[in-house]
């Protein structure tokens, strides 16, 4: 009876004894909806000089919402390539932590090619981001790598010299040094669709998702984002 006994207890007690399997934090999933103004002026054949001007929020309570002011300049190599760099200002209004303000250097390079019926668009940026908390003004300091690659198809609209456009493009985020602020990209997925207005304005509709981590907001997992965004183009000397 002794020995049953024992045989009926270990199972139970081997089990009680072997600890637990930590729990992954769950997804976040993230709505969003983004607008923006994009002017440019072209200053001489070869040099850009754009900028973005736009809002941002996400669509839940206790959520955050963000300005964003980036003036960029692009000059041309040829018919293929062009470098330049810019200056990203984001600045985050949040409900449930301090504000924040991010500001982002860069400088990169655009390369179109091969130059298909559905050419590809390469586009690799160096960012330094000093992301500011604006109640004590400490800051978290980052370097990292970005590559976007698109393809593009455009086709003449029924309305002579307007264009539709579709846009299908992914984008990876490498951090190389430092340590990240609120917002922690990592891969981006958009499917755009553009329509000219004008010869100088253009309208484009965009649906995006985005891998987003959490190593901001301890004990959180990672971030699926997805977003609408409208953005109106307007050009000058073009």
């Amino acid at each position: 009876m002794a020995v049953l006994l024992s045989l009926t207890w270990a199972p139970s007690a081997i089990g009680q004894d072997e600890p637990g399997e930590p729990e992954e934090p769950e997804t976040e999933v993230s709505a969003q909806l983004w607008v923006d103004y994009n002017p440019s002026v072209l200053l001489t054949p070869r040099l850009d000089l754009y900028g973005n001007l736009g809002y941002r929020t996400q669509l839940k309570s206790g959520g955050w919402w963000r300005l964003v002011i980036r003036p960029n300049a692009m000059y041309s190599l040829g018919n293929s390539l062009e470098v330049g760099g810019g200056l990203g200002n984001f600045f985050t209004f949040n409900e449930e932590i301090e504000n924040r303000w991010e500001l982002r250097p860069w400088q990169g390079a655009r390369l179109v090619w091969p130059r298909w019926r559905i050419p590809l668009d390469h586009f690799l940026r160096l960012e330094e981001r000093f992301d500011f908390n604006t109640v004590t003004w400490e800051s978290r300091n980052s370097l990292r790598l970005r590559y976007r690659l698109r393809a593009t198809f455009r086709w003449d609209a029924v309305q002579e010299d307007r264009y539709w456009r579709a846009l299908l493009g992914t984008e990876i985020f490498a951090n190389l040094a430092g340590e990240q602020g609120q917002f922690t990209e990592q891969v981006r997925i958009q499917l755009a669709i553009e329509r000219s207005l004008r010869f100088w304005l253009r309208l484009r509709f965009e649906l995006a998702w985005q891998k987003e981590g959490q190593a901001f907001f301890i004990g959180r997992g990672d971030v699926s984002d997805f977003w609408f965004r409208i953005r109106i183009y307007q050009n000058w000397g073009q």
